[in-house]
């Protein structure tokens, strides 16, 4: 597990850094529509909705997403995401300038956008076991856990200096972060193309997504782990929202709350440095029980402080092992998924493991102003707790081997 394969692959580093500069500009534009957002329409409740069109337009295209990832070509899909993006945020960008900007325009791109990315991811994952050597795949996962790190510590601050300068900026440059990543994904050589199904022709829509739903349902492990995901992701969401409203309620200062966004950002930029070596050490199973724990733990004990300084500090503690269980779980999952499978099997993992998550800020909300901060807290770490337990008792978790003695499919 070294990057010696991977920095001696050009087309891998084509698709890194094409995705980089766009996760850069993604960044950038995800922080700065909800404000442009707020600028139109005066209401937070207005505003809100943007980031709502958003994650609807990726959840009811997650499932038809990948199964067309797994019947379209994955080069023609990834190319055509980007110029897609290119022209939606660039219309955002002219119609700022013009100042014919709307909420609906917001909406619309945002829905679109989200919905194009259900159908890129897949196809990129795909793309990816096509271009990466399997004994490289969880170093290049875990440098995507480090892309978008870095995207997330930088991204928010640039944002705001360039919308301080002129509103649409941001988002003209996320446009031309789409164009760099196009232009790089014409580049790569492999051709990445559609798979062959057996007898040459592909399922019906509906039952291709079956196919997929069910090959998932049928691994003991992969269930399991989505299952779990489902309940991990729900939970933590809900923990953040919790200390960031409470901390606000006790009136800690805006910039000091945002540290805790940005320690978060550290630990996982630290954590997807330590993967590589992690995963060439330690098996996949032992990472994931150890990871879900120290998660729990680490998120269950904010409940006992009210000091800023430690809430900041152990969520960033917690997520330092995220990047090499993400890593290990995803690798594990592409390399026992037959190529056919591979855009379905991602996105029905990514359906169900993120099934739940839209509900936490709402019930993290209820729970606060009903509960209590440390009561809601607690709530949320009791949910993580039976999540480690599961994985704990799982045989099928704790048997996963070393990415390096997985045979790929």
């Amino acid at each position: 597990m070294s990057t010696r394969g991977l920095f001696h692959n050009g087309d891998y580093l084509k698709l890194l850094t094409g995705q980089t500069v766009s996760s850069l500009g993604s960044a950038m534009s995800g922080f700065v529509f909800t404000l442009l957002g707020l600028a139109i329409t005066g209401s937070p409740v207005q505003a809100g909705l943007v980031g709502t069109a958003a994650s609807l337009g990726s959840l009811l295209a997650a499932l038809p997403g990948g199964a067309l990832a797994d019947r379209w070509s994955r080069r023609k899909i990834l190319i055509g995401y980007s110029f897609l993006g290119t022209a939606l945020f660039g219309s955002v960008a002219v119609a700022g300038w013009l100042d014919h900007l709307t909420l609906p325009h917001l909406m619309t791109v945002a829905l679109v956008n989200g919905a194009g990315y259900s159908l890129f991811m897949p196809a990129e994952t795909a793309a990816l076991r096509q271009i990466v050597a399997p004994e490289d795949i969880s170093t290049a996962l875990a440098t995507a856990h480090g892309r978008q790190n870095v995207a997330a510590l930088t991204g928010a601050p640039l944002g705001g200096l360039l919308y301080s300068i002129g509103r649409v900026i941001p988002i003209a440059a996320d446009a031309v972060s789409y164009l760099v990543m196009a232009i790089m994904l014409t580049t790569i050589r492999h051709p990445l193309p559609a798979t062959k199904p057996e007898g040459g022709k592909h399922e019906p829509m509906l039952k291709a997504i079956r196919t997929g739903l069910a090959w998932l349902f049928q691994h003991r492990d992969l269930r399991t782990i989505a299952v779990v995901a489902t309940l991990l992701n729900f939970a933590a969401n809900g923990t953040i929202l919790v200390l960031i409203l409470s901390m606000q309620q006790r009136g800690v200062h805006a910039p000091v709350i945002g540290l805790l966004e940005t320690a978060m950002g550290i630990g996982g930029l630290a954590g997807a440095f330590a993967a590589p070596r992690l995963l060439a050490r330690y098996s996949t199973g032992r990472i994931t029980l150890a990871g879900s724990w120290i998660i729990t733990v680490a998120f269950a004990a904010t409940a006992a402080t009210t000091r800023t300084a430690v809430l900041i500090v152990l969520p960033a503690f917690a997520v330092f092992l995220l990047p090499a269980l993400n890593s290990g779980l995803f690798g594990y999952q592409m390399l026992i998924t037959p190529d056919g499978l591979q855009g379905r099997a991602q996105s029905a993992f990514m359906f169900m493991s993120n099934g739940a998550a839209p509900l936490a800020p709402f019930l993290g909300g209820v729970f606060l102003g009903t509960l209590g901060a440390r009561t809601a807290l607690l709530i949320f770490g009791g949910l993580l707790a039976v999540g480690s337990v599961l994985l704990t008792f799982s045989r099928s978790i704790r048997t996963i081997p070393l990415l390096s003695e997985v045979e790929a499919a």
